[in-house]
Order: structure tokens, then sequence, then C-alpha cells
């Protein structure tokens, strides 16, 4: 029984022995620290496009309202890859069936929608204009979205995640120099939510009248991709 107080005795002094020393610690001196914020912006022209595009068909009839909405699918699919689109960048978002009625007290049946969406991720800017032209005459009849990006986003923001790291640290010296201090290590770091900003997006309903564009008639400007980073750190000063 004696041998069991003790033990316990023992422990109970251990615990007490470590939380004291975890207390010291934290009330111990400060680390003198010098905290900054770097941030870093890349801007570069975009090297493909997104586009999500819609196919709506209706009829009363459920079965020939699919068949329709087929029909147009595999025209778009057809284009995208006379295109140079490969199957891989190429995706069918949505497809849904609905019945539709009219908006009357006593609502009507006014038949069958049927819609897809289908994702095009076209790589070749240079077929931008000539592709849409042709979906729009003979396929789709919504565009839900049109979205310049640059493939390497990874690449580009770890580029920009180092010139934030490296600005933080530049801003870092020269404010403990106006002081007549050195930055020592970093002590700590972290980093906040990136931004991506596209050069455009679009989101519209389309019917289609049968114009052609000229071989030379642009009528988008894809302007820049930003990706930026920001940074926080906190130096040791020496």
């Amino acid at each position: 029984m004696n041998r069991k107080v003790i033990a316990v005795f023992g422990v109970s002094l251990f615990f007490i022995a470590s939380a004291a020393f975890s207390a010291a610690q934290e009330c111990g001196p400060r680390p003198r620290l010098i905290s900054v914020t770097g941030t870093s912006e890349i801007n570069v022209a975009p090297d493909q496009v997104v586009l999500s595009l819609g196919v709506e068909s209706r009829d009363k009839d459920l079965g020939l309202a699919k068949s329709k909405n087929d029909a147009r699918i595999k025209k778009v699919l057809h284009l995208a890859h006379d295109a140079g689109v490969e199957p891989k960048d190429i995706e069918t978002s949505t497809l849904w069936m609905d019945a539709d009625y009219s908006e009357e007290k006593v609502p009507k049946f006014l038949g069958y929608e049927v819609s897809q969406t289908t994702i095009i991720t076209l790589r070749d800017l240079t077929k931008y204009e000539s592709l849409m032209t042709k979906l729009l005459e003979d396929g789709i009849n919504r565009i839900n979205g049109i979205n310049f990006g640059v493939s390497e986003t990874r690449k580009l923001r770890d580029e920009a995640r180092s010139k934030a790291i490296h600005a933080a640290k530049e801003k870092a010296v020269a404010m403990a120099a106006e002081l007549g201090q050195t930055v020592g290590k970093p002590w700590d770091i972290s980093e906040e939510s990136g931004r991506n900003s596209s050069g455009f997006a679009a989101n519209s309903s389309v019917a289609r009248n049968g114009r052609t564009m000229g071989a030379d008639e642009s009528t988008i400007a894809p302007g820049q991709v930003t990706i930026s980073a920001t940074v926080k750190v906190s130096f040791q000063l020496e």
C-alpha cells in the first residue's frame, strides 16, 4: 500500500515539475521580432481558354427532345475535334431533362426541355474565333462562361510566392536598418490566399444568326492573367 502511495506521489511531482518548466518557458523573455508582409504579382498572356457551352432542345415528346439535343452535342464534339481539341479537354458538365409548363393559373404542358453543358479547353488560341463562330452556327444556344487562363498555374503560383518571400525579406532588412538593427533567422511564416484573375469572362444566351467573321476580325482581347501571392514573415532581430 505504501509503495503505491509513493509511486503516485512521484508521478504527481513529475507532472508538477513539467508544468512549472512549461510556465517558465512561456514567461521567459520574448524574442525580438520584426513582422512584415510581402506581396508579388505575375502578369502573363493566357495560353488557353475554357469554354462552358450549353445546348438546349425542346419537344413535346421527350424522346425527340433528347434526340435533337444529342444531334447538336455531336456537332459540338465534332467541331471541337476538328479544331484540334483532345478528348481529355472535353467534358460533359451537366445533363438534365425537365417538363416545361406555362405560368398560367392552370399551368399547361408545353413540352420537355433537355439541356447539356459541355466544357471545352482550347489550348490553341489562334483557333478561338473560328471555333466559336462554327459552334454558334451549328450547335450551341447558350454560353455559360468563357475564361482565358494559363496552363502552368502551379508553376507561376510557386514563382509568385518565392518573389513575395524575397520582397518580405527586403522590406524587413530595410525597416530594421532604419532602426539600427540586423535581421536574423525567420521565426514564423504564413501565406494568405492568392488571387488569380483572367483576362475575360462571359455569360450569356445566344441566338444563331448565320453571321460569319472574317479571318482577320477579332472580337476578343484576352489581355493578361494576373497571379499574385502574399506572405507574412516574422524575423528575429539580432
